[in-house]
């Protein structure tokens, strides 16, 4: 388990990062002159232009900043899930049968996967070089309150909820919709046409969960300082520990929303990106979000 999940992170952790600056970018938009529209910080391109930029700017350590990180989410994440539901149902969610185990599965993996993000996704887009301790780097990637109160990180406004419900979100629409149009089998024990409808589903089911990834990154970058005055960008650099490097240049890769005006919950996020950013803002990196329902269909056959 440890060495896949080495093999696919080494493989994929470029795109990864790329998406989760992609999708935490805060790109406001503008009125110029005779009333065009114009946005306001760096403008990406997509996951494509989003890898070169990274590139230009932090060389191969930025594609890989986050890869620790994300390798302990996997393991964790799959540690747990074989514990409450066995090896077997691990490897096929969709066709185990219901379980105490299994209705225990989506609040477990929103415990563990909401620290994880917000460790994982904060390591991706600071533009800082992380130093090669735990310590250090912790003292980097969270407030002061979170390291005093590091239970603070699940009361980050809104995203608990929005982790939790894309954690129950995905085992609906794996397990429920495998049940109700294959009934169960595997890919190639079902007829033509249920197979293609059950992709069909999988593939839109991006329409709902594009945008909470989208949030949910938003919302795991946006540090938790409690009752804490919240401080600009400028006072918090010259807090930083003393004898860090920037990553790359002096140009960061992303924009980030403001601390001073920061979301604070699921429902004012969801407003704010829209009314900001624009609609299109929650669809970013939609078709890797299709991919990552649909290809593990493919591979495993249930």
């Amino acid at each position: 388990m440890s060495m896949s999940a080495a093999v696919s992170i080494a493989a994929f952790m470029p795109f990864m990062g790329a998406l989760v600056r992609l999708r935490a970018n805060y790109n406001p938009k503008a009125i110029g002159f005779a009333g065009t529209e114009n946005t306001v910080g760096p403008r990406l391109t997509g996951l494509w232009g989003t890898l070169k930029r990274t590139k230009r700017l932090e060389g191969w350590y930025g594609l890989y900043k986050g890869a620790f990180a994300s390798f302990a989410h996997v393991v964790l994440i799959s540690t747990f899930t074989i514990l409450f539901i066995g090896a077997a149902g691990y490897k096929n969610v969709a066709q185990r049968k219901a379980s105490f185990g299994l209705f225990l599965l989506p609040f477990v993996t929103a415990a563990i996967a909401l620290p994880m993000a917000i460790l994982e996704n904060r390591a991706i887009i600071t533009p800082y070089r992380l130093p090669n301790n735990l310590r250090g780097s912790l003292d980097i990637l969270l407030s002061n309150h979170e390291r005093a109160r590091p239970l603070s990180l699940y009361t980050t406004p809104g995203l608990l909820p929005a982790v939790f419900i894309r954690s129950l979100l995905h085992l609906l629409v794996v397990r429920g919709l495998h049940a109700a149009i294959l009934g169960g089998q595997k890919i190639g024990n079902a007829a033509a046409w249920r197979t293609i409808l059950y992709l069909f589903f999988l593939a839109i089911s991006t329409l709902w969960i594009t945008p909470l990834d989208v949030i949910i990154t938003k919302l795991s970058v946006q540090p938790n300082v409690g009752g804490e005055v919240a401080v600009s960008s400028d006072e918090i650099d010259e807090s930083t520990p003393e004898g860090l490097r920037f990553a790359g240049t002096d140009e960061d890769v992303i924009g980030l929303r403001p601390t001073t005006e920061a979301y604070t919950s699921l429902v004012d996020a969801a407003h704010k990106i829209n009314d900001e950013e624009g609609w299109e803002t929650f669809y970013r990196g939609w078709w890797w979000t299709a991919l990552a329902a649909v290809v593990p269909f493919l591979l495993t056959g249930h």
